[in-house]
């Protein structure tokens, strides 16, 4: 573990964090998906003046985690927060951080500020049904997907395949998709471009005040392995973060 990553210690394992402080009031809380590392948000970090925290999910690449559920996620960022001693956030979730992110919101209603959700799942896995589970996540992933995933790993040089592929459990990805929230919470929510799988806007029927939908031409699910893909959206995000 490299130096600048803080931890708490949760009932069995470490929790991996990186805390950036900027001198602010405001701390945004950014919540990476199945296949990679908070590093992927590194680019947001240009424009935001706020405290940031990039949490690892445990059992994703730094450490072990026998339990790798929604539920668990959400108590280790509890952890966090309480550590580093912030009151309220707003979280940023991307995939499955979508599901985190509105999970902790409903439980810790008043810590939360605003939820913003990049590319969330929104079918259960009784809509999808379980036969059709992997050939929708496959689709989802999108064209190229390994392709611009060796793209990632080679930009991403202590994150081996092994550490990433060794952790994919079917477990946790059976418990992200067992219950879809859509907190109150939620400011934004910006979905893929051409894709019609489970990440079809058309499937989400929201009713919840001050939501924005933005659907972003040739985008796919695995919007975040390049520069410009983040600065594309960063319009979207920018003045939503900046007033956390």
């Amino acid at each position: 573990m490299k130096d600048y990553f803080r931890q708490v210690q949760n009932k069995n394992h470490p929790v991996y964090y990186q805390f950036i402080d900027n001198d602010s009031d405001e701390t945004v809380v950014f919540l990476h998906g199945l296949f990679s590392t908070s590093s992927i948000f590194r680019h947001f970090l240009e424009f935001l003046k706020c405290n940031i925290i990039l949490m690892e999910l445990r059992g994703i690449v730094w450490s072990k985690c026998k339990k790798p559920f929604v539920e668990n996620y959400v108590e280790d960022l509890k952890l966090i927060l309480d550590k580093e001693k912030i009151k309220g956030a707003a979280l940023v979730g991307y995939s499955l951080g979508c599901n985190i992110a509105n999970e902790f919101a409903e439980k810790y209603d008043k810590r939360v500020s605003k939820a913003i959700l990049l590319a969330p799942v929104n079918r259960s896995l009784k809509e999808i049904g379980r036969k059709n589970l992997i050939k929708q996540l496959l689709m989802g992933l999108g064209k190229d997907f390994f392709k611009k995933w060796k793209e990632y790993l080679r930009l991403e040089k202590s994150c081996s395949p092994f550490k990433i592929f060794g952790f994919f459990n079917f477990k946790l990805l059976k418990d992200s998709f067992q219950r879809i929230i859509f907190t109150k919470k939620c400011k934004i929510i910006i979905l893929n471009g051409k894709l019609d799988t489970f990440f079809d806007p058309k499937d989400i029927n929201l009713k919840l005040p001050n939501i924005i939908q933005k659907r972003i031409k040739n985008f796919d699910h695995f919007l975040f392995l390049r520069k410009k893909r983040i600065e594309a959206i960063a319009k979207h995000l920018a003045v939503l973060l900046q007033k956390a």
